[in-house]
Protein backbone atom coordinates (compact mmCIF):
# COMPACT_ATOMS: atom_id res chain seq x y z
CA UNK A 1 0.00 0.00 0.00
CA UNK A 2 1.52 3.07 -0.78
CA UNK A 3 0.23 6.76 0.58
CA UNK A 4 -0.58 9.51 -1.26
CA UNK A 5 -0.81 12.90 0.34
CA UNK A 6 -0.97 10.94 3.91
CA UNK A 7 1.16 8.60 6.13
CA UNK A 8 0.45 5.35 7.11
CA UNK A 9 1.48 3.70 10.14
CA UNK A 10 1.57 0.36 11.74
CA UNK A 11 0.22 0.49 15.16
CA UNK A 12 0.06 -3.25 17.47
CA UNK A 13 -1.27 -1.75 20.38
CA UNK A 14 -3.51 1.15 21.14
CA UNK A 15 -2.73 1.94 24.52
CA UNK A 16 0.12 0.76 27.37
CA UNK A 17 -1.16 -1.70 28.87
CA UNK A 18 1.32 -3.26 30.86
CA UNK A 19 3.88 -1.68 33.26
CA UNK A 20 6.85 -2.96 34.94
CA UNK A 21 7.42 -3.52 38.34
CA UNK A 22 11.24 -4.50 38.79
CA UNK A 23 11.72 -7.77 36.62
CA UNK A 24 7.83 -8.54 36.56
CA UNK A 25 5.20 -6.92 33.86
CA UNK A 26 1.79 -6.43 34.99
CA UNK A 27 -1.22 -6.41 33.17
CA UNK A 28 -3.06 -2.59 33.39
CA UNK A 29 -6.70 -2.59 32.66
CA UNK A 30 -6.65 0.85 30.68
CA UNK A 31 -10.54 1.24 30.51
CA UNK A 32 -10.14 3.14 33.69
CA UNK A 33 -7.95 6.11 32.27
CA UNK A 34 -7.64 4.95 28.29
CA UNK A 35 -6.96 8.49 27.54
CA UNK A 36 -3.63 8.89 29.28
CA UNK A 37 -2.79 5.56 28.46
CA UNK A 38 -2.98 5.52 24.47
CA UNK A 39 -0.20 5.16 22.26
CA UNK A 40 0.24 8.10 20.53
CA UNK A 41 3.02 7.23 17.63
CA UNK A 42 3.71 4.17 15.01
CA UNK A 43 6.10 2.70 13.30
CA UNK A 44 5.45 4.40 9.23
CA UNK A 45 4.92 1.89 6.36
CA UNK A 46 4.55 4.71 3.82
CA UNK A 47 5.40 8.02 3.78
CA UNK A 48 3.32 10.58 1.48
CA UNK A 49 4.36 9.93 -1.81
CA UNK A 50 3.75 13.51 -3.83
CA UNK A 51 5.01 15.32 -0.96
CA UNK A 52 8.05 15.76 0.45
CA UNK A 53 8.21 15.43 4.62
CA UNK A 54 11.78 13.97 4.70
CA UNK A 55 9.89 10.92 6.80
CA UNK A 56 11.00 7.49 5.47
CA UNK A 57 9.88 4.39 5.67
CA UNK A 58 10.52 2.45 9.04
CA UNK A 59 10.96 6.26 11.00
CA UNK A 60 8.25 6.59 13.79
CA UNK A 61 5.62 8.97 13.40
CA UNK A 62 4.27 10.91 16.53
CA UNK A 63 0.18 11.36 15.96
CA UNK A 64 -2.92 12.93 17.34
CA UNK A 65 -4.47 11.15 20.10
CA UNK A 66 -7.67 10.09 17.70
CA UNK A 67 -6.13 8.42 14.70
CA UNK A 68 -6.36 4.76 16.35
CA UNK A 69 -9.47 5.92 17.86
CA UNK A 70 -11.50 6.74 14.39
CA UNK A 71 -12.47 3.69 12.53
CA UNK A 72 -12.62 5.87 9.51
CA UNK A 73 -8.68 5.69 9.62
CA UNK A 74 -8.26 2.02 10.47
CA UNK A 75 -6.83 0.27 7.27
CA UNK A 76 -6.97 -3.06 8.88
CA UNK A 77 -3.99 -5.32 10.32
CA UNK A 78 -2.91 -2.73 12.69
CA UNK A 79 -2.85 0.55 10.15
CA UNK A 80 -3.92 3.88 10.41
CA UNK A 81 -3.65 6.03 7.64
CA UNK A 82 -2.72 9.70 9.36
CA UNK A 83 -3.77 12.48 7.74
CA UNK A 84 -1.38 15.29 6.83
CA UNK A 85 -1.25 18.79 6.03
CA UNK A 86 1.80 20.66 5.95
CA UNK A 87 0.21 24.25 5.74
CA UNK A 88 -2.80 23.39 8.79
CA UNK A 89 -1.87 21.97 11.58
CA UNK A 90 -5.06 22.22 12.72
CA UNK A 91 -6.17 19.58 9.60
CA UNK A 92 -3.04 17.48 10.58
CA UNK A 93 -2.65 14.73 12.32
CA UNK A 94 1.05 14.38 11.81
CA UNK A 95 3.43 15.88 14.92
CA UNK A 96 6.51 14.77 14.47
CA UNK A 97 8.81 11.64 13.53
CA UNK A 98 12.20 9.97 14.85
CA UNK A 99 13.98 8.99 12.31
CA UNK A 100 16.32 6.20 11.93
CA UNK A 101 19.49 8.06 14.09
CA UNK A 102 16.84 8.76 16.77
CA UNK A 103 16.58 12.72 15.46
CA UNK A 104 13.53 13.97 16.65
CA UNK A 105 11.65 16.53 13.92
CA UNK A 106 8.81 18.62 14.03
CA UNK A 107 5.96 18.51 11.42
CA UNK A 108 2.81 20.68 9.96
CA UNK A 109 3.94 23.85 12.52
CA UNK A 110 3.47 21.35 15.95
CA UNK A 111 5.75 22.43 19.08
CA UNK A 112 6.74 20.32 21.62
CA UNK A 113 7.27 21.65 25.39
CA UNK A 114 7.47 20.61 28.64
CA UNK A 115 5.80 21.73 31.68
CA UNK A 116 7.86 23.89 33.96
CA UNK A 117 8.45 21.96 37.33
CA UNK A 118 7.24 23.95 40.59
CA UNK A 119 9.19 25.18 43.14
CA UNK A 120 9.37 23.76 46.76
CA UNK A 121 11.30 24.57 49.55
CA UNK A 122 11.97 22.19 52.47
CA UNK A 123 12.14 23.38 56.17
CA UNK A 124 14.16 20.80 57.86
CA UNK A 125 14.87 20.20 61.52
CA UNK A 126 18.42 19.62 63.00
CA UNK A 127 17.15 15.93 63.36
CA UNK A 128 16.32 15.62 59.20
CA UNK A 129 12.48 16.10 59.98
CA UNK A 130 10.87 17.67 57.30
CA UNK A 131 8.22 20.14 59.21
CA UNK A 132 7.78 22.57 56.30
CA UNK A 133 7.08 22.29 52.82
CA UNK A 134 6.63 25.38 50.50
CA UNK A 135 5.31 25.31 46.91
CA UNK A 136 5.99 27.66 44.25
CA UNK A 137 3.58 27.17 41.57
CA UNK A 138 4.68 27.94 38.45
CA UNK A 139 2.58 29.64 35.58
CA UNK A 140 0.32 27.06 34.05
CA UNK A 141 0.63 28.96 30.59
CA UNK A 142 4.43 29.01 30.05
CA UNK A 143 6.71 26.34 29.62
CA UNK A 144 10.25 24.82 28.43
CA UNK A 145 10.60 24.60 24.64
CA UNK A 146 11.60 20.48 24.13
CA UNK A 147 11.81 20.21 19.94
CA UNK A 148 10.81 23.91 17.94
CA UNK A 149 9.19 23.60 14.63
CA UNK A 150 12.01 25.06 12.16
CA UNK A 151 9.87 28.31 11.65
CA UNK A 152 10.00 29.08 15.96
CA UNK A 153 14.14 28.11 15.38
CA UNK A 154 14.14 30.95 12.77
CA UNK A 155 12.39 33.31 14.86
CA UNK A 156 15.55 32.80 17.70
CA UNK A 157 13.23 30.39 19.92
CA UNK A 158 15.37 27.25 20.79
CA UNK A 159 15.20 24.71 22.80
CA UNK A 160 15.47 25.52 26.41
CA UNK A 161 13.92 28.34 25.97
CA UNK A 162 10.54 29.42 28.21
CA UNK A 163 7.40 30.49 26.37
CA UNK A 164 4.00 32.19 26.92
CA UNK A 165 0.87 29.87 25.46
CA UNK A 166 -2.70 30.58 24.86
CA UNK A 167 -4.97 28.69 27.35
CA UNK A 168 -6.07 25.07 26.64
CA UNK A 169 -3.38 25.02 24.18
CA UNK A 170 -1.39 22.03 25.42
CA UNK A 171 -1.96 18.59 25.07
CA UNK A 172 0.26 15.97 27.07
CA UNK A 173 1.33 13.24 25.36
CA UNK A 174 4.02 10.62 26.20
CA UNK A 175 6.65 9.76 23.30
CA UNK A 176 8.56 6.24 22.69
CA UNK A 177 10.87 6.50 25.20
CA UNK A 178 8.59 7.89 27.84
CA UNK A 179 9.61 11.39 27.85
CA UNK A 180 6.20 13.62 28.59
CA UNK A 181 6.02 16.11 26.47
CA UNK A 182 2.92 18.91 25.64
CA UNK A 183 2.12 19.88 21.87
CA UNK A 184 0.91 22.76 20.71
CA UNK A 185 0.68 24.56 17.40
CA UNK A 186 2.79 27.41 16.46
CA UNK A 187 0.16 29.82 16.78
CA UNK A 188 -0.47 28.83 20.19
CA UNK A 189 3.18 30.22 21.64
CA UNK A 190 2.40 34.31 22.17
CA UNK A 191 5.80 35.03 23.46
CA UNK A 192 9.56 33.97 24.77
CA UNK A 193 11.17 34.94 27.49
CA UNK A 194 14.72 36.93 26.85
CA UNK A 195 17.60 36.33 29.53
Amino acid sequence: MKALRHFIVNVPSKTNDTIKLGDKEIFLDTRFDEFNHRICYGLVMSAPHVIETGVKEGDLLFFHHHVTQNKTLSLGDDNYLVVYDEENPRGSHAIAYRDSEGELHMLSEWVFVQPIEDETEEEVTSSGIIIDIKVKERDDREAIVFMPHKELARQGVKVGDVVGFDRDSDYKMKLDDDTVVYRMRLDDISYVKTS
